[in-house]
């Protein structure tokens, strides 16, 4: 493994604050924002299954002035995160905590850099397009999967549901990620499954971008070790702390290598899928994850053959070998969680495909992140194979 011919660049959240009980150095780190007044940004489920009490009480016992904006909804569509923003200069916030899945961390660093760059959200989409940082944010994860805590990428689904675009810039990074895995205990399997496969997603397509370097590998491979043997457990045992901490640990560590490696086509095409069929977003990878893989398999089989070892798979005599492990313990990972890998049983309908195919072709910001480069019917091939 050597780097390649141009420097690489690594960053990611500042402070990462992890471990069971972390929660509880939120209030030191809003005070070290200097924080006046604080708007927490999360959904109605985080506040219905008392993680939102949890935080309130610990900001009241701090002293720190808060409100609360639950109107956060599922896969985001732009005109809801710039509802987020008015809420926040409504509210008279400083300082932001998005807590919750990607969906209101992804608000909460949007809304908050739109308080001070302006406009609305898909002014700036696209990368390093945002002119200033926003307000500060601090994001608190209740899953493990998304690694928006870590990233300076947040996603939404655009206003004409056509597909799901993202604002990249350092801007988006929050100035903290508390990481409490014992706010994941009370996920159900179907959302713990789901997230943990997006974690695999972010490990395994950044393992083999063409932006990985030896310095991300080592992430996505221990992210990678950790998502096979924890996740069906988590998902079996919801109380089974043990898997609840590495699988947050495991996405950690996918979030380290999605910050600088990027993901590729899976992600290109889930985003396609997730905006049409209106499903979650760990959901649409997987479903892409094994037709994407396959044709990477036959087109670059020295990079998927190199995740055979991190995922267990038997070391084979040849690239080709490994290339089919790979695919195997992928297959047997999927199945040991119960998700399904057949696009009509996710609701996608067929005569979708072909439009499908061509937004993801169209999605060069992933599609150039991958070492293989498929052609429009390719992909369209691909998803037929999954259909």
């Amino acid at each position: 493994m050597t780097f390649g011919p141009s420097p690489s660049t690594f960053r990611t959240t500042p402070t990462l604050v992890f471990g069971r009980g972390a929660i509880h150095e939120l209030p030191d780190h809003l005070r070290r924002t200097g924080a006046g007044r604080v708007l927490i940004v999360t959904d109605p489920g985080v506040a219905a299954c008392g993680v939102l009490a949890q935080v309130e009480e610990l900001l009241n016992d701090a002293g720190i002035s808060f409100g609360v904006y639950a109107g956060v909804v599922p896969e985001p569509p732009s005109p809801s995160v710039d509802a987020c923003a008015e809420a926040i200069e409504a509210d008279g916030a400083d300082v932001v905590v998005g807590l919750g899945g990607g969906s209101a961390m992804d608000t909460s660093q949007i809304a908050a850099c739109l308080v001070t760059n302006g406009g609305a959200t898909e002014d700036w989409l696209g990368v390093e397009i945002l002119e200033k940082p926003g307000i500060p944010t601090i994001s608190v994860p209740t899953t493990a999967g998304t690694a928006s805590e870590l990233t300076g990428n947040a996603v939404i689904v655009l206003a004409d549901q056509s597909n799901k675009m993202s604002v990249v810039s350092p801007y988006i990074y929050p100035k903290a990620a508390i990481v409490d895995p014992a706010l994941t205990d009370s996920v159900p399997p179907d959302v713990t499954a789901a997230t943990g496969m997006d974690a695999f997603c972010h490990a395994t397509e950044s393992f083999i971008s063409v932006k990985a370097t030896p310095h991300t590998r080592l992430y996505a491979a221990e992210s990678m070790r950790r998502v096979v043997e924890y996740l069906p457990r988590a998902v079996a045992d919801g109380s089974d702390t043990e898997a609840r901490d590495e699988l947050a640990y495991a996405c950690v560590m996918a979030g380290y290598t999605l910050a600088n490696a990027g993901t590729i086509i899976v992600h290109a095409m889930a985003h396609a899928i997730g905006a049409w069929a209106k499903i979650p977003h760990g959901v649409a990878n997987t479903l892409c994850l094994l037709p994407v893989m396959g044709f990477c398999a036959e087109r670059v089989p020295a990079l998927v053959g190199g995740m055979a070892e991190p995922l267990g798979a038997p070391n084979g005599a040849n690239d080709a070998d490994r290339a089919q492990a790979t695919l195997d313990a992928m297959r047997g990972l999927i199945d040991g969680i119960g998700l399904s890998t057949r696009l009509g049983e996710a609701g996608v309908q067929r005569d979708w495909l072909p439009e499908v195919a061509r937004v993801t072709h169209g999605s060069r910001r992933l599609m150039d992140q991958s070492p293989a480069q498929p052609t429009e019917a390719e992909l369209l091939t691909m998803l037929e194979a999954a259909y």
